[in-house]
């Protein structure tokens, strides 16, 4: 049989390759840069969680670093800041308009903790212009400015004669959906989760795929150039060669692939005592603390954000696992068939890049054409093209079965047409990878291979 032997072949290439320096180091390295990422990207948001929670609370007790405010009422709005300020543990002086500069000019070279801050009207619209003094924080003296806009809008609306049971809902934002009639509507946290995943997805599977088809294409050439595919073909077959060799590299790839994916999980899970997964109590209850006393009325829905990220990945299942291994296997054997044959047409390792070329094309624009439409973050004619062409499905398909863009039954037809265009590259392979692989001198051409296969 022509395919006696890949089992040899692939047992030898696979452990020789994950016992090389290259592969032990760079998982490792890949690995711990993954997990890294994965915990820094829970832990840092509580950071600035923290930061926010003592904005809202800890200055307040502290005193801030701010002692005075000088605040001058340039409007014919009776306005009031003295209650909601000295909630920081700021006490309020009113001054007149012309004050003002004297003010300023007093605190610039002063040690006094003191701010001025203007509120005047200007083209039809409120203003406030704040200047601090050497000795306030400026973080400082933008919450206090911050609070003052939302003071001069919750009373202007009270002047004006709204109720204030009604100033609450004034205040709110106005929730929005845009969507296509006959499919549900999508918050904005699953409409960004629709276009960065893909993209992510579709950038992560090509370094893969194409950097591993291309070590494919390096093993043969290198083979050939020092002769040992001569040796090797004394007790194999050239396709059983070819085969065992692609199998090998595509285990050696997803094998890599899963343990990165296992380190990142890994670094999720422990951050998760001190992530900010762990804190979302807290600040849920900052932030309602601090829209209520700066009288916003304005909440951050964290149920809500993290109800819709469940929505976006609701169709995650073992479905969704079997589909992205396959999907990434058959993607992979598609390049590295190609690949096999730029490995074979060259006969001097100098000849390789020149080779390899068409492969570079091809998986560039397979990668294109996965990634851009993306871009949008909706559907459109070149995605659904990308899903079924075999040069770009490999890309494009896992992440959409995983947000649920596209269901079981395109999963299947899109993996039917990528196994189909394996199978003819296989074929291919076959007959033009035992003809051409003890060719010596020149680098072959695709017209010279097709020719010397007949």
């Amino acid at each position: 049989m022509k395919t006696k032997g890949w089992r040899e072949v692939f047992a030898f290439t696979f452990i020789q390759q994950i016992k090389t320096k290259s592969f032990i180091i760079g998982t490792l390295v890949i690995t711990l840069i993954v997990a890294l990422i994965a915990f820094m990207a829970n832990f840092l948001p509580t950071l600035f969680l923290g930061d926010m929670m003592n904005d809202g609370g800890d200055d307040a007790d502290d005193g801030m670093s701010i002692e005075t405010l000088y605040l001058s009422n340039e409007t014919d709005i009776p306005f009031e800041m003295a209650a909601a300020v000295q909630t920081l543990g700021v006490n309020v002086q009113s001054i007149s308009a012309a004050d003002v500069q004297t003010k300023v000019d007093s605190i610039t070279d002063s040690t006094e903790r003191a701010v001025v801050s203007r509120i005047f009207m200007e083209n039809d619209m409120f203003s406030v212009d704040t200047r601090y003094s050497p000795e306030v924080s400026k973080g400082d003296c933008e919450v206090l400015t911050s609070m003052l806009i939302s003071q001069i809008k919750a009373q202007y609306l009270v002047f004006s004669g709204l109720p204030e049971d009604r100033l609450l809902t004034a205040l709110s934002g106005v929730a929005s959906t845009v969507s296509c009639a006959g499919e549900e509507p999508s918050s904005m946290v699953q409409e960004i989760i629709n276009t960065i995943v893909p993209m992510l997805s579709a950038l992560v599977l090509f370094v893969f795929i194409f950097s591993y088809s291309q070590l494919v294409a390096q093993a043969i050439a290198i083979e050939k150039s020092s002769r040992i595919v001569e040796y090797l073909l004394t007790s194999i077959k050239p396709l059983a060669l070819i085969i065992g060799k692609v199998l090998a590299m595509c285990c050696v790839s997803l094998m890599q692939f899963l343990i990165i994916g296992i380190g990142g999980g890994l670094g999720f899970v422990l951050s998760l005592p001190i992530g900010i997964t762990s804190k979302i109590g807290e600040m849920t209850e900052a932030a309602t603390a601090a829209a209520g006393g700066a009288g916003a009325g304005s909440d951050i829905d964290v149920a809500g954000v993290l109800n819709d990220i469940g929505k976006a990945f609701s169709s995650v299942d073992v479905t969704t696992l079997i589909i992205m291994i396959l999907t990434f296997v058959l993607g992979f054997l598609l390049y590295a068939g190609i690949a096999g044959i730029a490995g074979a047409s060259v006969s001097k390792m100098e000849d390789l890049g020149p080779a390899i070329q068409p492969l570079s094309i091809i998986g560039v624009l397979g990668f294109y054409l996965a990634y851009f439409p993306q871009v949008t973050g909706e559907e459109n004619t070149m995605s659904v093209v990308a899903r079924y062409v075999p040069i770009s499905s490999p890309f494009i398909l896992p992440s959409d079965y995983m947000l649920g863009k596209i269901g079981l039954g395109e999963a299947l037809i899109s993996v039917a047409i990528l196994l189909i265009a394996d199978i003819a590259i296989m074929l291919l392979v076959a007959k033009v990878y035992e003809n051409i692989i003890l060719h010596t001198g020149s680098r072959l051409k695709l017209a010279d291979m097709l020719k010397m296969s007949k």
